[in-house]
Order: structure tokens, then sequence, then C-alpha cells
């Protein structure tokens, strides 16, 4: 939870908090009349507010106070719940902002990347804790307690399965995309908002290990994430409230990005960002400059979709028409090359 969190009078204008969401990079303020709270405003308001919208009508709408935008009477949680009766709350209404009042006065807020920091701790200090035992009993023990050991090393690896992030990458790892995935598809179905997916694949990873030897891959990889990651931040259109872009290991030399509220034209561009970025890039392997290239493909979520398994494998097609076209290239389903 943040404590104190950040907040507007009802009666400021809509600039005004923005510009306090952009100058404490947070993702929602709390709207206050006298001292007390009377709604909230978070950067899916924004971005709703503003699509359809020239400058000449952002402008004037910035002008405007933010009571008029914000959800009024929000859901609330109160600072003696634990974590999970908060999250309950929190999904039950589809909310990713929850106010924290101590009795009647605003105590605090807290955000679903909070929460998923939050169980995630949880799980790498179990796992931490596992392998510091697993270590201990390694000196402790004879050969005869090899099986204790190695069931000790099952359990480890369960809770290393249970984790959000990947370990080698540092990103979030298949588990998670698909459990997001499944949530925006729910999302934007609800709302008739857009989803994109966007594949991307190493062209000849294959024989980058082969030359280097798999530690060195490891390592084009984990500096291939943060150039992803890196791209997807510097495409944010309005400042940098917008985080719900979601940037993922699927497998192998396999990356995602799931893009919220983006049709394919902006994953198209997306995607071409992030291709450029990393065939720019010069990867030091070892001793030697490599230049690597990666093959891209985009797929927004159709109404005749049944559920988020059609986008996955509309992009991954978009994504294998791109290694067959000549790679190093974007291509949109189902229209080809973009």
């Amino acid at each position: 939870m943040t404590p104190d969190p950040t907040s507007v009078d009802a009666g400021s204008s809509l600039a005004v908090a923005v510009a306090s969401m952009a100058a404490m990079r947070i993702g929602a303020i709390l709207v206050t009349r006298g001292g007390r709270l009377t709604g909230i405003f978070t950067e899916r308001d924004l971005l709703k507010l503003f699509s359809g919208h020239d400058d000449q009508e952002r402008a004037s709408l910035l002008q405007r106070p933010v009571a008029e935008f914000m959800t009024p009477e929000p859901i609330c949680a109160q600072r003696g719940e634990d974590y999970n009766t908060v999250y309950m709350k929190m999904k039950t209404h589809s909310v990713r902002h929850i106010p924290v009042l101590d009795g009647g006065q605003l105590y605090g807020i807290v955000s679903m990347r909070d929460l998923i920091h939050h169980y995630q701790n949880k799980l790498e200090s179990a796992y931490h804790e596992a392998r510091q035992e697993i270590e201990n009993l390694r000196r402790l023990v004879s050969v005869t307690n090899g099986e204790r050991i190695e069931n000790l090393i099952e359990e480890v690896e369960r809770y290393k399965e249970l984790s959000l992030t990947d370990h080698l990458t540092g990103l979030y790892n298949k588990r998670y995309f698909q459990a997001r995935l499944i949530e925006e598809t729910a999302r934007a179905r609800r709302h008739r908002g857009q989803l994109s997916l966007i594949f991307c694949d190493i062209d000849y990873f294959k024989g980058i290990n082969d030359r280097f030897g798999h530690p060195r891959g490891d390592e084009v990889l984990r500096e291939t994430a943060g150039l992803l990651s890196g791209a997807v931040t510097e495409l944010h259109v309005i400042s940098r409230l917008r985080k719900s872009d979601i940037v993922a290991r699927y497998g192998g030399e396999e990356f995602v990005v799931i893009l919220p509220e983006t049709g394919v034209e902006g994953a198209r561009v997306a995607a071409e960002k992030m291709r450029a970025t990393i065939a720019e890039y010069p990867f030091r392997v070892g001793e030697e400059e490599v230049h690597i290239t990666m093959s891209f493909g985009a797929a927004e979520i159709g109404p005749e979709d049944r559920d988020h398994n059609e986008i996955i494998k509309n992009a991954d097609f978009a994504m294998y028409q791109a290694k067959n076209g000549g790679r190093n290239r974007v291509c949109v389903y189902p229209k080809g090359v973009g």
C-alpha cells in the first residue's frame, strides 16, 4: 500500500490532476472535497477520455474540473483488511486501484501492482528459505539422506514455477502472461475496448548458442529483454502514465507483449519500434560485437474471437509469416507485412 496518497481537490482542473499523476509517476489520483474522499481518477479514465479527440478538444477538456471525469464514490478498503480481502474486492469490481480508509479518513491506496509484488515477494521468500534449508542439509546430513534432499529440491522447483517472473530475464513469465491476457481479454469485451498482442522471436538464435555457448546465449536473452521493455516504455504516449503494457518471456527466445486499449495499428508501430531497436543494437558476446534481428507478429482481438486463445494463435501466426517472409520484419494478422 502507498500511505498518504496523492490527491487533488474536486474543483481543480483535469490538467492539475494529470500533471500530478505525471510528476509522481502514478496510475491513479484520489479526488477530495473538503478533505474527504469523493472520487478517483485513473490513467485508464484519461486514455478513454482522450480517445477520439483532437489536440484542441483535449486542451479544452484539460481545463474542466476533474470532478466531471472521476469515478464517484469509489470502492474502498479498510485499513485493517488483509491483502486477500482487498484483492477479492478489486477482482470482483474489476478495478486496479482501491483507496484505503481508516474509519472515514483517507489512509492510503493499493494498486494491483502492489498486490502482485506482495504475493511475488511471499513466493520468492519461500523459495529462498527452501533453498537455504537444502544448503544446510547438504552440510549436515549423510549420503543416506539423499532422498530427503531430492524431495526438497523438487519442492524448491515447485516454488520456482509459482513465481510470477522469469528467473533468467527478470520479465514476467508465461504463467503471469496467460493470467493477465485472460483478464485483459475479459476487460476488453466488457468495455468494448481494444486489445492487441505482439509475438516476437530472435532470428537464428540457435546459431548464437552453437557459436558462443549457452551462457553467452543467456546474456543475449537478458539484454534483449531489457531492450524490448525499454522500447515499449518509450512508446508511452501520455507522459509515463501508461503502465498497463506487459512484456513477458513466453519461452526460449520468444517474447510477448500485451497492449491493452491498443488497436492493431498501434501494435504494429510498437513492434516496428522494437524491431528497429534490436536490429540497431551492438550486442557484446564475449570479445565480439554481434548484431541480431527479431521477427514480430501482431494481432488485435476481434468480436468473433471466442477467448484469449484466438489472439495468441493469430499473433503467433503473424510472427511465422514474418519468419517465412525473410525475418527481421513485422507482420500483422491477417494482412501480412506491416
